[in-house]
């Protein structure tokens, strides 16, 4: 409430000013503190502060946009029925409606900026370089440094008319909602829930005040207060981030333990369940962990043990501290990923001793009773293949998982997989785990590190990134989530500014990049995987590594393909200047293409000003082309300045004046009510002209001189053999030498191949092959589910 006290002394202070004065002449302004006041009062309510114009721009662009659709299924009929004309099937593909004519919002979910947030690196910085004004300070007393209420930002992110126009309100913020006293103010605005879906409400969770906030978009760009739930109905501190069940129930995170040990450990899962009236309500609570579950004899709950260490665990013997969370619920089965000890992160003025605050643990749960998850399994994260000079580098802070997606009616395409990803804030990891319903007790042997963002850095190529000496590490690797098809893998990196860690530290590049993940996701298929970061890669089959992780990262940074590794498709580099970068995203989960593939995403830069990485508060919207490219969008511009993005340093907000600074940390995309209903498929494409029909070529192996390569095993205990993958990719491609007898005399292998593609296969024997002898070689490896064998017999 010592913002409040400020608050009202300030509005004081400006009441006592000439009547005469004008709105330049107080850097406070009356209009902000009347506005502050008045809807802080509105217990339970909220003011929408909607644009002119802005509903009825909605309105028609709904009858639009349907009408553009039956248009289409129309159209779709006539050139998909037999005998349909070359003119009947383009008129059709011509009126396919664009997704981004579709009705659609931005909610961001910010922070109102204060004093309190300007950390020692920009008063440095201002001292440093004799750049204090005084001037310019006063003028920006009221919109940076006093305190507000906290709200939501609704972005119109349609960017097309359905005639193909430009939509003039693309990129402006059409409605400004502020929330009530008592916990409208110092929220510290954190996540949401990572996709809305029609019908869904909002529901943000709040660091500082313990919140979690329930609102109503079905009228959106109008929003509606339906619940709060503070820390006292909770009974747990520090919530994070929400996934749906898929029932009408959501799970949160709550990093921070309960009322008694405020921000401590263990931290806990919620789960809200509807209300009609309230939108969401609390159903149950679990503690992510228990109290010394890494004392000699402690366990967890269901028996599962802690496998991390009791200087990990500290204080109280336990690394629950839950952040990311993910559900399958077809699966029934859900992840949470363990960050860190939050009251030495995200309370002011409370600081981080040492690196054990940062959790290296990842933990499962069985829904099949989604009121109530149980505990199935929790695993120590791998330690990966750095060896940093930091130990603080390492693999700590758990922040975030993503689920892979069930290939559903909507989305035949969609890879099969059971598997999901974590990642690792502070060390760069990236983790997966072919089938999360294997994960029982000690699941750290289940997760292995396929990726790291030092890679994603290095592969940047640019003069500043290929040099830096700290690739990845701590370079704030937050937000990742898998595409709907599971081809693709998204992520961002608020990277660290040069000097951050010791004098010749040159930082982390800061960027949003993307993986193909295709290769990964069909090997896992099997249970397993060959890609390890940490303990190396065997690539023969033999059961022996034979490429050590650090060669392999070796290989991956100058792009090449290694085994089943995912392989970079682009990096984004972002442009802030400040302590800190693009820390959370959202896909756009209302425009994918038939097959599954998002077109675009948006994203943040900002963090938690009070741990001392912040961000410029600019907010970007992001084409991702059919071949995975990303690109700024160059036509998602600031209203008020019309620089690249919007930037919310602004002063002036919709209905409120001098409303001031706001703090964007997460977002999600909202279209109006049944404009995108739940388990719909996008609309088809009229496919292309079938070319005349031929005999499918079989999938196949092209190889060199088998038998040269064959004696020079006769002297030598290693060959190679030139491999050639034929009309189609093949990956788990093995090669096995056997004699007379059919005992195994060399072998090699696992790698793939890309379809076309040449590879050499290093032969190792197990002892020289002999003259005069005949020998059968063997080639497997897997084409989808197929199995691609190929044999040749020599004679030496």
């Amino acid at each position: 409430m010592a913002a409040v006290v400020v608050l009202s002394a300030a509005f004081a202070l400006t009441s006592t000013r000439s009547a005469h004065a004008g709105p330049s002449d107080t850097p406070i302004s009356p209009e902000f503190l009347a506005n502050t006041l008045s809807r802080g009062l509105k217990l339970g309510q909220v003011d929408n502060n909607t644009i002119p114009g802005a509903l009825e721009k909605r309105n028609k662009a709904e009858t639009d946009w349907k009408a553009a659709q039956d248009n289409y299924k129309r159209l779709y009929a006539i050139a998909t029925a037999p005998g349909a004309t070359a003119a009947q099937k383009d008129a059709a593909r011509k009126a396919y409606p664009d997704g981004r004519a579709k009705p659609e919002y931005n909610v961001v979910w910010s922070g109102k900026q204060n004093v309190a947030d300007i950390n020692a690196d920009v008063i440095s910085k201002l001292v440093n370089n004799l750049t204090i004004n005084p001037q310019g300070l006063l003028e920006l007393l009221g919109p940076q440094f006093l305190p507000g209420l906290d709200g939501f930002q609704v972005l119109d992110v349609r960017k097309y008319n359905t005639d193909g126009s430009e939509n003039d309100d693309y990129g402006k913020v059409v409605n400004f909602v502020q929330l009530p006293l008592p916990f409208g103010i110092e929220n510290e605005p954190h996540h949401m829930q990572y996709e809305w879906e029609d019908g869904d409400p909002i529901i943000a969770g709040a660091l500082f005040t313990s919140s979690t906030w329930v609102l109503n978009v079905d009228d959106i760009p109008n929003i509606t207060l339906k619940n709060n739930m503070n820390l006292l109905e909770t009974g747990y501190s520090i919530p994070d981030a929400y996934d749906s069940v898929g029932d009408g129930r959501f799970i949160g995170t709550y990093m921070g333990g309960p009322v008694a040990n405020f921000g401590g450990s263990p931290g806990a899962i919620a789960v809200f369940k509807p209300d009609a009236q309230k939108g969401l309500v609390l159903e149950s609570v679990t503690p992510g962990g228990n109290i010394l579950a890494t004392a000699p004899g402690g366990k967890n709950a269901n028996g599962v043990p802690e496998p991390c260490s009791v200087q990990e665990s500290r204080p109280l013997g336990t690394c629950a501290n839950p952040h990311g969370i993910q559900i399958r619920q077809d699966l029934k089965t859900m992840i949470t990923s363990d960050y860190a000890e939050p009251r030495e992160i995200v309370l002011d003025p409370v600081k981080t001793l040492d690196k054990y605050a940062f959790r290296p643990t990842i933990r499962s749960w069985d829904t099949s009773n989604p009121g109530a998850p149980r505990l199935t399994s929790v695993a120590h994260a791998p330690v990966g293949w750095r060896q940093p000079a930091q130990r603080a580098h390492e693999n700590y802070g758990i922040m975030e998982n993503a689920k892979t997606w069930p290939t559903t009616k909507d989305f035949p395409d969609t890879l099969e997989s059971k598997g999901a990803f974590a990642g690792s804030m502070c060390g760069g990891g990236i983790f997966f785990t072919p089938d999360i319903t294997k994960l029982k007790g000690d699941a750290t042997d289940k997760w292995v590190q396929v990726w790291d963002d030092g890679l994603s850095n290095l592969l940047t190529k640019d003069d500043t990134s290929k040099f830096l000496d700290q690739p990845g590490d701590c370079a704030g690797g937050a937000w990742h989530q898998v595409s709907r098809n599971n081809k693709w893998f998204f992520r961002s990196v608020q990277g660290r500014n040069p000097g951050s860690d010791n004098y010749f530290d040159q930082g982390a590049t800061k960027e949003i990049y993307d993986l193909d993940i295709q290769d990964l996701i069909k090997s896992a298929q099997d249970g397993k995987v060959a890609c390890d970061l940490t303990k190396g890669i065997d690539t023969n089959g033999d059961g022996k590594v034979d490429l050590s992780a650090i060669k392999a990262v070796y290989k991956l940074a100058q792009g090449e393909k290694v085994a089943d590794c995912p392989t970079q498709i682009d990096t984004l580099k972002v442009n802030d200047p400040t302590t800190g970068g693009p820390h959370w995203a959202a896909l756009d989960n209302h425009s994918y293409q038939p097959d599954g593939s998002p077109t675009r995403l948006a994203f943040s830069d900002y963090f938690v000003s009070r741990s001392g990485v912040d961000g410029d508060h600019r907010y970007y919207i992001v084409n991702i082309d059919k071949d995975g490219k990303l690109s700024y969008d160059e036509d998602f511009r600031d209203e008020k300045t019309g620089a690249l993005g919007v930037n919310f340093n602004r002063r002036d907000w919709p209905g409120s004046k001098d409303g001031g600074f706001y703090k964007p940390h997460s977002m999600v995309w909202v279209t109006p009510k049944g404009i995108s209903p739940k388990g719909q498929a996008p609309l088809p494409i009229v496919p292309a002209d079938a070319p005349v029909a031929t005999k499918a070529k079989k999938v196949a192996y092209k190889v060199g001189s088998v038998k040269s390569a064959l004696k020079k095993l006769i002297k030598k205990r290693k060959t190679t053999l030139k491999v050639t993958a034929k009309n189609g990719a093949i990956t788990k491609i093995k090669v096995v030498v056997k004699d007379a007898k059919k005992k195994t005399v060399a072998s090699a292998g696992s790698k793939s191949l890309k379809a076309g593609k040449s590879g050499k296969w290093t032969i190792k024997g197990k002892k020289a092959l002999a003259k005069k002898s005949r020998y059968t070689v063997t080639i497997t490896g897997k084409s989808g589910k197929k199995t691609v064998k190929g044999t040749w017999k020599v004679r030496l």
